[in-house]
C-alpha cells in the first residue's frame, strides 16, 4: 500500500481572474555561505591492509574530487594513533581507508582548522562483493562523501568514538567478535553506516578539549658571561605542550661552581637558577620538529673572593650574595626516541641589570656583557593524557 508523505503546505490565492499559489516546504540546515565558497585546497589518502598502496582505488578517489583540490597518498605503513589525533597540516583532510579480509573497510578522517580544535569522522562499510568493481566504487564515495561532510560541518564524530574504534583497531579477537548489524530492509550489493555517534556540531559551537601532552627531563646549559667565563647549569624541566604547537616549560638547574681571576683576586661563583619559557614548535612528537622559545630567569647564587698574588697564602674576603635576572631566546632540534627525545639549540640571555666587581676600591673594573650566548642539551620523555 503506498503511503503519502506529509509535508508543511501554505497556499496563497489571489483572486480574480488567475490564482497564485505557493507551497513552502521543510528545509534542511546549510552550510554557511563562507564555506559553500571556500575550496577545499588539500586532502592526504592513506590506505592500509588489503587495498595498501593500491593505484586503481587511489585513482578512483581523486577523480571524484574537483581539479582545484590536491589530493596526495600518503606513504603510512600501520594505523598511529597519535597521528590520527594530531594532524600535521592545518585546513587539510586526512583520510585512512583500512581494509581486512576485503569484506570490512573503516574509514577514519582528521581535519584540524587554523582557528580552531580538529574534527573527526568515522565511518564502518561493509563489502558484500569484496573489493570488485562495485566495491571499489562504493569505498571511493565513501571516502570523497565524508570527506566533504566533515570539511561543510555536515557530520562528525567524537573524540571518543574516534579513540575506541582504534582501540579496537589493535584487538586480536576484533574479528570474532559478534556485530551489531541493522536487519537490512533489502538485499544490496553493499551497506555502509555511520558510526553512532557522527553528529554535526551543536548548534551552540562548542567544541572538545584540546589535547595535552607532559614533559619532564633533564637538561644542561652554558654561556658566556664575560670576565666570568662560560658558566654551566644543571637541572630538570616539566613541559606541557598544546596541539603539538605550543609549549609552557619551567625548569630548575645547579650552576656548577666555577672560578675565575680578577688579579689580585680569584673569585669563586656557586648558585642556582629557574626559567620559564613559552614556545613554538613545528610538528607534532612523532617527527623532528624545530623549537622556538622566548622566556625569563633568574640565576642566585653567591660570589667568594680570594687575594692571591701579594701573600704566600690566599685571603679569603667576604662572601656576597648575587640575583642576576635575565630574558632568553632560544632556538633548536628536537628528535623524537619513541614517547623520548633529544634536543639541542642555542641560547641567548640578556640580562636585565648589569653586574660589575670592584678592585682595590675603584668600580667598574670588571662588568658584566649585555647579551650572553650559549647552547644547551636536553632528554625528556612525553606522556599524553588525553590517549589513555
Amino acid at each position: 500500500m503506498a503511503r503519502a508523505k506529509a509535508w508543511p503546505v501554505a497556499v496563497f490565492c489571489l483572486g480574480g481572474s488567475g490564482a497564485l499559489c505557493g507551497v513552502a516546504r521543510t528545509a534542511h540546515a546549510a552550510p554557511s555561505e563562507s564555506q559553500q565558497t571556500q575550496q577545499l585546497a588539500q586532502v592526504e589518502v592513506a590506505m592500509l591492509g588489503d587495498v595498501q598502496r593500491d593505484p586503481v582505488l587511489f585513482e578512483r578517489i581523486r577523480s571524484l574530487f574537483p581539479p582545484q583540490t590536491a589530493v596526495v597518498l600518503r606513504d603510512d605503513q600501520q594505523l598511529d594513533q597519535r597521528t590520527v589525533l594530531l594532524p600535521q597540516h592545518a585546513d587539510t583532510v586526512y583520510i585512512w581507508i583500512v581494509v581486512t579480509e576485503r569484506t570490512q573497510a573503516r574509514v577514519y578522517l582528521a581535519l584540524t582548522e587554523q582557528a580552531g580544535p580538529t574534527r573527526y569522522l568515522f565511518r564502518e562499510i561493509k563489502l558484500e562483493s569484496g573489493l570488485d568493481e562495485v566495491g571499489g566504487e562504493t569505498l571511493a564515495e565513501v571516502a570523497h562523501s565524508s570527506a566533504r561532510a566533515l570539511w561543510l560541518r555536515e557530520q562528525q564524530s567524537s573524540r571518543q568514538a574516534l579513540v575506541a574504534a582504534l582501540e579496537r583497531e589493535v584487538e586480536p579477537a576484533r574479528a570474532a567478535s559478534p556485530a551489531v548489524v541493522a536487519a537490512p530492509v533489502a538485499p544490496a550489493p553493499t551497506s555502509v553506516r555511520d558510526s553512532p555517534e557522527s553528529v554535526p556540531p551543536s548548534a551552540n559551537g562548542r567544541r572538545e578539549a584540546r589535547p595535552l601532552r607532559l614533559g619532564v627531563g633533564a637538561s644542561g646549559t652554558t654561556h658566556s658571561s664575560g670576565t666570568e667565563g662560560w658558566l654551566t647549569e644543571v637541572g630538570a624541566f616539566l613541559s606541557f605542550e598544546f596541539r603539538g604547537r605550543f609549549s609552557l616549560r619551567t625548569a630548575v638547574r645547579y650552576l656548577v661552581p666555577s672560578d675565575f681571576d680578577l688579579s689580585p683576586a680569584r673569585v669563586h661563583l656557586k648558585g642556582a637558577s629557574g626559567e620559564l619559557r613559552a614556545g613554538y614548535l613545528s610538528g607534532d612528537a612523532t617527527r623532528m620538529r624545530i623549537r622556538i622559545e622566548a622566556g625569563l630567569g633568574v640565576l642566585l647564587g653567591r660570589a667568594q673572593a680570594e687575594i692571591v698574588d701579594d701573600q704566600p697564602k690566599a685571603h679569603a674576603l667576604a662572601a656576597q650574595g648575587f640575583e642576576r635576572s635575565y630574558a632568553l631566546a632560544a632556538a633548536g632540534f628536537e628528535w623524537p626516541l619513541g614517547p623520548a627525545w633529544i634536543a639541542a639549540g642555542a641560547d641567548l640571555r640578556v640580562p636585565l641589570q648589569t653586574t660589575s666587581y670592584e678592585v682595590d676600591g675603584q668600580a667598574g673594573a670588571s662588568t658584566s656583557p649585555s647579551l650572553c650566548p650559549g647552547g644547551s642539551l636536553e632528554v625528556g620523555i612525553g606522556f599524553d593524557p588525553a590517549l589513555r
